[in-house]
């Protein structure tokens, strides 16, 4: 028995059509992680019945379905349809604005055991949560969470008719080189930012029927986008802007070429809390702000992102 090593697994990707059904012949595209928790979670129930020598009378297997994270580094290229899913839209040109469109991919693991692989499979996958992650000199981190319906009885032999588009190969980009433009408007004088987190929430939920076991569909919740940035207290101008609750917009160029880059814009959105804090000797006094976006009538969105900047 040859135990399957982390370094040589694989993970593809490949839209539905049909939501919840794995497409015949799937053109899999393979794709790019550090780490990923997808399983098929099992939900289980002990029957809170009584008996006289007070032990379990049984353990039921009452549901399941299918969630977890894939943690990433972004890169360009290499996620555009992730971004469609978790923007419930579809790319307009270069353009990507969130919407209300359902969209969902099988997900398949490849694990090598030598002479032979074992193959896990998951349909009906949304990508219901992404954390961005932006820190001074470290590499743009991109953590999607991901909620399906159900995963096919695991097998030792690929889709007939399979086929697999090897991984993108462009660099992957960090918050020190790699990020050209990095701007909020809404404030006199832009701060200087050590860190930002962005998380985008699709609130999506499963929607239970009597007689399945495996979630129906599911449901698309408010899509919530709220984060963190981290400023060095330079001027009163953040501060003030957080006090009288003004709106603030945010807007990040992040790519490594030209014509390869991605603006992702926050067009409206308030800063929640936050003021100057002093964290001891020998560092700058800094100001957390978190924030959360808005509708913006003039984007007709919260969230913008746009692809094949110069």
């Amino acid at each position: 028995m040859t135990v399957a090593d982390g370094s040589q697994t694989r993970l593809a990707d490949i839209s539905e059509t049909v939501i919840g059904t794995i497409p015949a012949t799937p053109a899999f595209q393979v794709m790019r992680y550090v780490s990923e928790g997808i399983r098929l979670a099992k939900q289980t129930a002990v029957p809170d019945e009584i008996r006289s020598d007070r032990n379990v009378s049984d353990i039921v297997d009452i549901g399941r379905m299918v969630q977890g994270p894939i943690n990433t580094l972004l890169s360009y290229g290499t996620f555009d349809t992730w971004f469609e899913r978790l923007f419930c839209s579809t790319w307009a040109g270069d353009v990507l604005k969130n919407g209300v469109e359902h969209k969902t991919g099988t997900l398949e693991k490849t694990f090598e055991h030598g002479p032979s692989d074992s193959y896990i499979r998951y349909r009906g996958c949304r990508w219901n949560t992404l954390d961005l992650s932006l820190q001074a000199r470290q590499f743009v981190t991109a953590n999607w969470g991901v909620m399906g319906i159900g995963s096919p009885t695991p097998t030792n032999a690929i889709i007939t008719g399979a086929t697999y588009v090897a991984a993108t190969t462009t660099p992957v980009l960090n918050a020190g080189l790699n990020v050209g433009a990095l701007s909020i408007t809404g404030v006199a004088a832009a701060p200087k930012i050590q860190s930002m987190n962005i998380q985008i929430n699709n609130n999506i939920y499963a929607n239970d029927v009597i007689g399945s076991y495996e979630p129906d569909s599911h449901g698309l919740g408010r899509f919530d986008v709220t984060g963190t940035m981290t400023a060095l207290f330079a001027d009163l101008d953040l501060y003030n802007a957080i006090l009288d609750h003004d709106d603030l917009a945010l807007l990040i160029t992040m790519g490594a070429a030209t014509g390869e880059k991605y603006t992702l814009e926050i067009p409206k959105l308030k800063g929640l809390d936050g003021g100057p804090t002093v964290g001891g000797n020998g560092r700058a006094v800094i100001i957390e702000m978190p924030f959360q976006a808005k509708y913006d009538a003039t984007s007709t969105a919260s969230l913008k992102l746009t692809r094949a900047v110069v």
